[in-house]
Protein backbone atom coordinates (compact mmCIF):
# COMPACT_ATOMS: atom_id res chain seq x y z
CA UNK A 1 0.00 0.00 0.00
CA UNK A 2 2.79 2.45 0.88
CA UNK A 3 4.58 1.64 -2.36
CA UNK A 4 1.42 2.36 -4.37
CA UNK A 5 0.84 5.64 -2.52
CA UNK A 6 4.46 6.65 -3.14
CA UNK A 7 4.14 5.95 -6.88
CA UNK A 8 0.90 7.96 -7.09
CA UNK A 9 2.44 10.87 -5.16
CA UNK A 10 5.56 10.80 -7.34
CA UNK A 11 3.40 10.86 -10.46
CA UNK A 12 1.36 13.79 -9.18
CA UNK A 13 4.48 15.69 -8.17
CA UNK A 14 6.14 15.21 -11.55
CA UNK A 15 2.98 16.35 -13.36
CA UNK A 16 2.72 19.43 -11.16
CA UNK A 17 6.35 20.28 -11.87
CA UNK A 18 5.99 19.86 -15.65
CA UNK A 19 3.29 22.51 -16.09
CA UNK A 20 5.33 25.52 -14.83
CA UNK A 21 8.26 24.52 -16.98
CA UNK A 22 6.02 24.43 -20.05
CA UNK A 23 4.60 27.88 -19.23
CA UNK A 24 8.13 29.18 -18.79
CA UNK A 25 9.11 27.82 -22.21
CA UNK A 26 6.05 29.37 -23.85
CA UNK A 27 6.77 32.68 -22.13
CA UNK A 28 10.36 32.54 -23.36
CA UNK A 29 9.22 31.80 -26.90
CA UNK A 30 6.69 34.64 -26.79
CA UNK A 31 9.42 37.01 -25.58
CA UNK A 32 11.77 35.94 -28.37
CA UNK A 33 9.04 36.30 -30.99
CA UNK A 34 8.00 39.73 -29.69
CA UNK A 35 11.61 40.87 -29.72
CA UNK A 36 12.00 39.63 -33.30
CA UNK A 37 8.82 41.50 -34.28
CA UNK A 38 10.21 44.76 -32.86
CA UNK A 39 13.61 44.23 -34.48
CA UNK A 40 11.94 43.79 -37.87
CA UNK A 41 9.98 47.03 -37.35
CA UNK A 42 13.17 48.90 -36.47
CA UNK A 43 14.90 47.37 -39.45
CA UNK A 44 12.10 48.41 -41.81
CA UNK A 45 11.71 51.93 -40.40
CA UNK A 46 15.38 52.82 -39.99
CA UNK A 47 16.86 50.82 -42.85
CA UNK A 48 19.49 49.15 -40.70
CA UNK A 49 21.69 46.47 -42.12
CA UNK A 50 23.16 43.81 -39.85
CA UNK A 51 26.46 45.61 -39.20
CA UNK A 52 24.70 48.86 -38.21
CA UNK A 53 22.22 47.08 -35.99
CA UNK A 54 24.86 44.98 -34.21
CA UNK A 55 27.09 48.04 -33.71
CA UNK A 56 24.19 49.99 -32.18
CA UNK A 57 23.29 47.13 -29.84
CA UNK A 58 26.93 46.79 -28.79
CA UNK A 59 27.05 50.53 -28.00
CA UNK A 60 23.79 50.59 -26.07
CA UNK A 61 24.09 47.42 -24.00
CA UNK A 62 26.94 46.21 -21.82
CA UNK A 63 28.55 42.89 -22.58
CA UNK A 64 26.07 40.47 -21.03
CA UNK A 65 24.02 37.36 -21.67
CA UNK A 66 21.03 39.61 -22.42
CA UNK A 67 22.91 41.40 -25.17
CA UNK A 68 24.13 38.11 -26.59
CA UNK A 69 20.58 36.73 -26.58
CA UNK A 70 19.28 39.86 -28.30
CA UNK A 71 21.90 39.54 -31.04
CA UNK A 72 21.05 35.86 -31.57
CA UNK A 73 17.39 36.77 -32.05
CA UNK A 74 18.36 39.65 -34.34
CA UNK A 75 20.52 37.37 -36.48
CA UNK A 76 17.48 35.18 -37.11
CA UNK A 77 15.53 38.28 -38.16
CA UNK A 78 18.22 39.67 -40.43
CA UNK A 79 18.46 36.49 -42.51
CA UNK A 80 14.89 37.21 -43.66
CA UNK A 81 14.20 39.69 -46.46
CA UNK A 82 13.68 43.23 -45.15
CA UNK A 83 10.20 43.41 -46.68
CA UNK A 84 8.95 40.37 -44.76
CA UNK A 85 5.99 41.37 -42.59
CA UNK A 86 6.83 41.63 -38.90
CA UNK A 87 3.88 39.34 -38.11
CA UNK A 88 5.43 36.64 -40.29
CA UNK A 89 8.79 37.04 -38.52
CA UNK A 90 7.01 36.81 -35.16
CA UNK A 91 5.21 33.61 -36.09
CA UNK A 92 8.33 31.98 -37.56
CA UNK A 93 10.45 32.77 -34.50
CA UNK A 94 7.73 31.64 -32.10
CA UNK A 95 7.10 28.37 -33.96
CA UNK A 96 10.82 27.60 -34.27
CA UNK A 97 11.29 28.24 -30.54
CA UNK A 98 8.41 25.96 -29.59
CA UNK A 99 9.75 23.26 -31.91
CA UNK A 100 13.23 23.70 -30.41
CA UNK A 101 11.78 23.26 -26.92
CA UNK A 102 10.02 20.10 -28.08
CA UNK A 103 13.11 18.84 -29.88
CA UNK A 104 11.36 18.91 -33.26
CA UNK A 105 12.96 21.98 -34.91
CA UNK A 106 14.07 21.40 -38.48
CA UNK A 107 17.84 21.16 -38.85
CA UNK A 108 19.53 23.04 -41.65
Amino acid sequence: MNKTAFIIMAGLFSTAQAAPLERQNITSCAYQAGTAYEIQHIRQQQGHNWDQFAANINKIYADSQGRDDLLVIAERVFIQPVDTEADVIHDEIFNACVQRQQGTEAQF
